[in-house]
């Protein structure tokens, strides 16, 4: 492991298989979608590199939303679009002030934290630290829950409070709300892990939890069995909101105006 505030660069690359399956032209196709968050603490968005015209936009979370037009598409054909982005990379986290900790401490959709039952569990792992409560945390949903793959849909933390169960979306949703419930601001991540440069596929798209300790936002990933691990590994590309805030709404990677298939 590298020294403190040490940086790594990195090199992501994927792609978007875009195809008109209709016998006729599409006209005025739009692709949303998320690259790697434009700056946090940890990493930084440096170059962006995408085979198609785009514009580019950052919204209020500093999430780096792409628009991809494409005026025509001709009938039952296929279009790829490559995409190459470089990142700079720090092994720790660094500390910096919170400036509104109640944006991360209530309760939202999948992230249930007045339900009675996490409530209840949530007062039963708190101890008098808060990185003692936030291992509590760590270490119930490691052991108590069973992962069971892949789920196309979330299901939230009363969900896999219940069931005892979920991927890592619901492993990362309950722990955020154990950590809310319990008073300490906490966010759920959506992006990458990766160790070095990779060529990136949907199906290793991963969620996570970072909760906010000692003055910094810190790794709890209880799926993959990490607490407070260097940080260079983790590629955000969306922090958890329950509301709108770009044209991607609610969807995890990218959104679509149009009637082409897509493929990740």
């Amino acid at each position: 492991m590298g020294a403190k505030g040490e940086k790594i660069n990195r090199q992501l690359r994927f792609t978007f298989t875009l195809t008109n399956p209709k016998p006729y032209e599409l006209v005025d196709q739009i692709l949303w979608l998320y690259l790697p968050v434009a700056e946090t603490r940890t990493q930084k968005l440096e170059y962006i590199k995408i085979s198609v015209p785009y514009e580019r936009h950052i919204d209020p979370l500093g999430h780096t939303v792409i628009t991809l037009v494409f005026p025509k598409i001709a009938p039952l054909s296929t279009k790829v679009v490559n995409i190459i982005v470089n990142l700079s990379m720090k092994i720790s986290p660094v500390m910096e002030s919170l400036e509104n900790p109640q944006a991360w401490l209530g309760s939202e959709r999948y992230i249930e934290t007045t339900d009675p039952n996490i409530q209840s569990l949530a007062a039963t792992l708190k101890r008098s630290e808060t990185r003692d409560t936030a291992l509590a945390i760590y270490n119930w949903v490691k052991q108590h829950l069973h992962y069971i793959g892949y789920l196309a849909d979330d299901r939230g933390a009363a969900y896999a409070f219940n069931q005892i169960q979920g991927d890592c979306t619901e492993y990362a949703y309950l722990a955020v709300a154990l950590a809310r419930a319990n008073g300490i601001p906490a966010r759920m991540v959506g992006g990458y892990t990766t160790d070095k440069n990779a060529i990136l596929r949907a199906a290793d798209y991963h969620n996570w939890a970072e909760l906010y300790i000692d003055g910094a936002w810190r790794l709890l990933d209880a799926q993959k069995e990490r607490w407070l691990t260097s940080t260079e590994q983790y590629v955000a590309f969306r922090f958890y909101r329950d509301k709108e805030i770009n044209p991607i709404g609610f969807s995890h990677r990218y959104r679509q105006s149009g009637e082409l298939e897509i493929r990740y």
